[in-house]
């Protein structure tokens, strides 16, 4: 719809831990800024479905941390949460990965790819089936990374080839002949 999605992380003000919509006549819409009554913790990631529904990410990378020069409670665990087109209500959709911190749906949108950050001891990438209905369904490992790889963002093009960031202490990292990887830096 050319509207620009943001996952505000974090803010000193009221206005942050949302995610939001800037409108053509630039004016900002609140999407989401809570669940269950409680703010969420530091939207980070976010895709849009063709159906409308926007998928957003919710580690807790800011909260109980002063990164900002403030720290900011944890009030949910790590999440991944769903926008109803329809109607607007949030559903948490993922509620047990360690840092969920990327995700992007294959050409088909039959299939959520989900970084797993702080999995230990390695960085995963999981493949996990969409439902007609907007719900998940099975859950497979897809990619691990090696000696504590940080995988960062996560992108599909239309041929299927997943793209990301990926270090680990500031080396790449990866078996790139198991991975069928391209080393693109």
């Amino acid at each position: 719809q050319g509207r620009l999605l943001v996952c505000e992380g974090s803010s000193t003000t009221s206005e942050g831990r949302r995610v939001t919509r800037t409108e053509y006549n630039g004016r900002i819409t609140v999407l989401a800024d809570s669940f269950d009554g409680k703010p969420f913790n530091s939207p980070n990631d976010i895709v849009c479905k063709r159906d409308g529904s926007i998928w957003f990410t919710d580690p807790t990378f800011q909260a109980n941390s002063d990164y900002e020069g403030h720290k900011v409670k944890q009030e949910q665990p790590f999440g991944v949460y769903r926008i109803d087109p329809a109607n607007g209500k949030v559903s948490r959709v993922i509620d047990d990965l360690a840092g969920p911190n990327g995700l992007c749906f294959s050409p088909d949108e039959k299939t959520l790819y989900m970084v797993e950050g702080r999995a230990k001891p390695n960085g995963l990438i999981w493949a996990i089936a969409v439902n007609e209905d907007g719900t998940l369904g099975e859950r497979r490992k897809h990619v691990e990374g090696l000696e504590y790889a940080a995988i960062d963002g996560i992108k599909c093009d239309e041929s299927g080839n997943l793209w990301c960031g990926w270090g680990g202490n500031g080396n790449p990292k990866a078996d790139l002949e198991k991975l069928d990887g391209v080393r693109v830096f």
